[in-house]
């Protein structure tokens, strides 16, 4: 009888520890994942590159032609006759080194704002410096033997906020058309002598607090970059819509004039948008 008294009271006391211990955890407060996202390569990008987020002008050589998109380590450039794809460290909370590719335009439509970079390559590697926290200055090498200077500014827009319904109405350009609904569906058109190209696509809320949004893009009997892309997109401080975009080994850089305030020949959508976290 005092055995299975013991075995009783054994068996009871692991139950009171074991609910106990499932009491416990419930009470505590979950771990928050701190991991830093990932470049497209992969890679987990540092805080200082992180911190490097927006929109930069400068030049290389001082040629002030040069517009840039930083974003989670990746980086897009528009140059004057060139644009660039690729990542950037910081070694250091100074020290900011690029890793870029260069894209000869194989489309160029100065007219509307619109431009393909695509075809054979030069490599750059850009040794910077984190002169100021809006001011990045160093110097580049390419796998052609080219040397220089390179000086960019942030532009400050970043930080501004984002909407899709900031996005409603008609943009234009020369020639092109682009008409977007209050929940950031699109469908575009080049009205140009012989051209019947047409985009359509989203555009999708990645942070509120930031002007950056996402896109994802079909076009179709486009001169150049046909096909279905991703990228990304964001007013800028004219108030006008830049896109930029990446298929591949190709590069769309599109920037289109903010709607009249008649507004466009769009129909608002009342569902609410989900917001996207990453591409």
């Amino acid at each position: 009888m005092s055995a299975v008294l013991s075995n009783l009271v054994s068996i009871l006391q692991r139950s009171i520890l074991i609910g106990s211990l499932l009491l416990l955890s419930a009470c505590l407060p979950e771990e928050k994942d701190d991991t830093n996202p990932t470049n497209s390569i992969g890679e987990e990008v540092d805080d200082t590159s992180l911190a490097l987020n927006g929109f930069w002008n400068g030049g290389l050589d001082q040629t002030e032609t040069l517009r840039m998109l930083i974003y989670n380590g990746d980086v897009y450039g528009l140059d004057s006759d060139k644009a660039f794809f690729g990542t950037l460290e910081s070694p250091s909370a100074e020290e900011v080194d690029f890793e870029l590719t260069a894209f000869p335009f194989s489309y160029e439509d100065a007219t509307n704002n619109e431009y393909v970079a695509d075809g054979n390559t030069t490599s750059y590697t850009i040794n910077g410096l984190l002169a100021t926290n809006t001011t990045v200055v160093g110097d580049f090498e390419t796998d052609g033997g080219e040397f220089g200077s390179l000086t960019i500014n942030n532009d400050g827009t970043f930080s501004n906020n984002s909407s899709l319904t900031s996005l409603a109405g008609k943009w234009t350009t020369t020639d092109l058309e682009m008409n977007i609904t209050s929940r950031g569906r699109f469908h575009g058109v080049n009205n140009g002598t012989n051209k019947d190209c047409s985009f359509e696509g989203q555009f999708s809320l990645l942070n509120v607090g930031d002007v950056l949004m996402a896109i994802s893009i079909n076009r179709r009997n486009c001169d150049d970059f046909n096909g279905d892309a991703s990228g990304f997109a964001a007013l800028n401080g004219d108030g006008n819509l830049e896109i930029y975009s990446k298929m591949g080994s190709s590069l769309l850089f599109m920037t289109l004039t903010a709607p009249t305030s008649s507004g466009g020949s769009t129909t608002p959508d009342t569902e609410t948008p989900e917001e996207t976290e990453t591409l």
